[in-house]
């Protein structure tokens, strides 16, 4: 089901983005917006605000069966359709803030530099990035989830204990109230620098025992100690570069196609999305490739650290189980989908290469 949903939403944004472009609909909803304002940033604005607007109401039912109906079908939401619709308006809210900012900077890039605005474009999209993972733990998620910090206990020993053991700094640990939302259990280190958190869900707390939530922090802190945040920073500037770049090499001889004079005419908006959609799912399997090493890399660390193979593969089957993972996806799934191995796959190295170890 999640595969036909993710090549059914990749369809329609496709015709989406076609048929908005070759039916003329753009340049009129462009002709109209002139009727209020000139300006052209202005008129950036405006436009991306109504182009936003038509995108959420397109794609809302999908994202009703999605998030909402096929979610609670298999358990795993607690959610009140009003309560999900609010996430989503304030998820669409937070996305349309960003866009505006984002594109307001690359068309500023495309009437000024038309020969070098992707570099100009990447850079940016790569400092938005940075500023969005430095405020998400104070500002994003605290829209979402109740934050709190985790009491004392074993859980709270047992995490210090890790931490310093490899020297490590622990500000505090965090919990979030997954409860009232969802049956999921997650963990994560969120942030950079001064504003990295460490997050456990409530739904963690309850279903897992402390050793098994030792390990699921065993692999976060391999990623801070391997300085996998840094890598993935850099692989992400890397994909902005790539994927801005083929937008310069595509977009100037497809106007003309459309019926375009110019890079910067805002109702070629939609050409430009659709060469950059189709530009990252070009490099998703790349971006999916580097993210698989840098999980195995930490799942062995926290193996090594914790020596708890059962522990992990128990831990690992809860949250297969909890959050009706697909265990053992073909092959071309893990390749397109995956940005963390299967969990058959962690699994089985846990059970290989430390096969006999425990807590």
């Amino acid at each position: 089901m999640r595969y036909r949903l993710f090549f059914f939403r990749l369809a329609a944004t496709l015709v989406f983005l076609l048929v908005f472009l070759a039916t003329g609909w753009s340049r009129a909803l462009k002709v109209w917006l002139l009727t209020f304002q000139e300006d052209f940033f202005f008129l950036v604005a405006l436009y991306v605000s109504c182009f936003s607007l038509l995108a959420f109401a397109v794609s809302l039912p999908l994202d009703a069966w999605e998030g909402f109906f096929l979610e609670h079908r298999f358990g795993l939401s607690r959610q009140t359709f009003r309560a999900w619709l609010k996430d989503l308006l304030k998820r669409s809210a937070i996305s349309l803030v960003v866009s505006l900012v984002f594109l307001e900077g690359a068309y500023f890039f495309l009437s000024e530099f038309p020969r070098s605005w992707w570099l100009g474009a990447a850079g940016l999209w790569f400092f938005l990035s940075i500023v969005m993972a430095r405020i998400f733990p104070q500002v994003i998620l605290p829209l979402f989830f109740r934050v709190r910090p985790l009491g004392d206990g074993e859980v709270r020993r047992r995490l210090v204990a890790l931490f310093e053991r490899f020297h490590v700094k622990l500000k505090d640990i965090f919990v979030l109230d997954f409860s009232h939302k969802t049956v999921k259990a997650n963990a994560m280190v969120s942030g950079l620098g001064s504003t990295k958190r460490i997050f456990l869900t409530d739904t963690l707390l309850e279903a897992f025992s402390p050793q098994e939530i030792e390990v699921v922090m065993a692999h976060e802190l391999g990623h801070y100690l391997k300085h996998d945040t840094a890598r993935l920073a850099a692989a992400g500037l890397a994909s902005s570069l790539v994927s801005f770049g083929l937008a310069f090499l595509f977009f100037e001889r497809l106007l003309s196609v459309f019926g375009f004079a110019a890079p910067s005419d805002v109702a070629a908006l939609p050409l430009l999305l659709l060469i950059l959609f189709a530009a990252g799912l070009f490099l998703l399997p790349v971006q999916n490739g580097f993210s698989r090493i840098l999980e195995r890399r930490a799942d062995r660390f926290a193996l090594e650290a914790t020596r708890a193979a059962e522990t992990f593969v128990s831990m690992m089957q809860k949250l297969a189980d909890r959050n009706m993972a697909d265990v053992r996806p073909p092959r071309w799934a893990e390749i397109m989908f995956y940005d963390h191995p299967p969990i058959s796959q962690r699994i089985d190295m846990a059970r290989t290469s430390y096969a006999g170890e425990h807590i």
